[in-house]
């Protein structure tokens, strides 16, 4: 039975123009239900049930207001409950660290990148194993460099990204609750988010997090 994905996409700076094309390719339509929205809000008025959702923004679109923190508990609430979740390059900014984003999903939280697209080298951690990490020997792209902090100590990092600035965490994952959390910074671009790699990324992590499903 295909698993249902809100993929949650859209905004000034990251057009579903660039994003849609690439999606598909990291969601095969046989085996997901793909719901492309940039209303994260979506996820919360859903009747049906939700295997995973991609925030590749954070799905307020223009003329609505900012995800309160209490539209946050309730994303929250759905990953204890099962619900995966991916937060992927600019889903991951408006995120204030006394926000439920953080303090319980520890999602990770945006806090500055590179003022240019540069050449950004996105490896795994060496000696570190994990199923988001199958098949992945790392890649280079140009890209706007996100640089986020990170509580180490309740999330396995994965990756690592390093650009001509500074070497920031670039992959995370853990558990809460009965859900999964992974965060991915690399995306900005076309060349980054469509690269093979980001890919099979993209498609280990959305495995791993919905394997209790």
């Amino acid at each position: 039975m295909a698993k249902t994905v809100y993929v949650i996409r859209d905004d000034m700076y990251h057009p579903k123009e660039v994003i849609d094309p690439q999606i598909d390719k990291a969601f095969d339509r046989a085996g997901w239900n793909v719901v492309s929205t940039d209303r994260l809000r979506d996820v919360l008025e859903s009747q049906e049930p939700i295997d995973l959702t991609v925030l590749l923004t954070v799905g307020r679109p223009d003329g609505e207001a900012d995800i309160a923190y209490a539209e946050q508990q309730r994303i929250v609430d759905k990953v204890k409950d099962g619900m995966g979740i991916l937060f992927v390059h600019a889903g991951l900014v408006l995120i204030e660290a006394d926000s439920p984003y953080y303090t319980e999903l520890n999602s990770g939280r945006f806090i500055g990148h590179s003022h240019n697209h540069v050449p950004v080298d996105n490896v795994p951690i060496r000696n570190v194993s994990h199923p988001v990490l199958n098949g992945i020997s790392g890649f280079t792209a140009m890209d706007e460099h996100y640089y986020c902090q990170i509580d180490i100590a309740r999330t396995d990092m994965l990756m690592l990204s390093t650009s001509e600035a500074v070497t920031a965490v670039g992959a995370w994952a853990h558990n809460v609750g009965k859900g999964r959390v992974v965060g991915m910074t690399p995306g900005h671009t076309t060349e980054a988010l469509g690269d093979p790699q980001m890919i099979r990324l993209l498609q280990n992590a959305a495995k791993w997090a919905t394997e209790s499903r």
